[in-house]
């Protein structure tokens, strides 16, 4: 039987940025809102709530919408349903997101500070500097 994950040690900060990063790895249908009714594959499967959702079978998530809660300070933590962690962009959603979610951040920093972003990739590692 499935049952939905919530990742606590992965945070997002920014709403915005959040949502901006998810469209940038394929997610073109996302819902918001406040304490929205996450999709079951189950009826037997817990009710679960988020602010952000992206509905099954989007980005290959065949068993469970694909979530995000807004914790007390203001963050935000993935809720995915666990026979969909390993399916999900070939089980790598959540650090395909968070590149593209930092890639945002450092983007948003270098118009801050009037700069300019350059992406080298070294192997398999993504070095993201920020020249002003």
């Amino acid at each position: 039987m499935s049952k939905y994950m919530t990742f606590t040690e992965v945070v997002f900060k920014d709403r915005e940025l959040l949502v901006c990063a998810l469209e940038d790895i394929g997610c073109k249908e996302i819902r918001q809102g406040e304490n929205l009714a996450m999709g079951r594959y189950y009826s037997e499967q817990l009710q679960q709530r988020a602010d952000i959702i992206i509905p099954r079978d989007k980005i290959g998530n065949h068993y469970g919408d694909i979530g995000f809660q807004r914790s007390g300070n203001g963050d935000y933590t993935p809720v995915i349903d666990d026979l969909d962690g390993h399916r999900v962009l070939n089980g790598q959603f959540i650090p395909c997101l968070r590149a593209a979610y930092n890639e945002r951040v450092v983007s948003k920093v270098a118009i801050r500070l009037r700069g300019t972003v350059h992406r080298i990739t070294e192997g398999g590692i993504v070095k993201i500097k920020v020249r002003y």
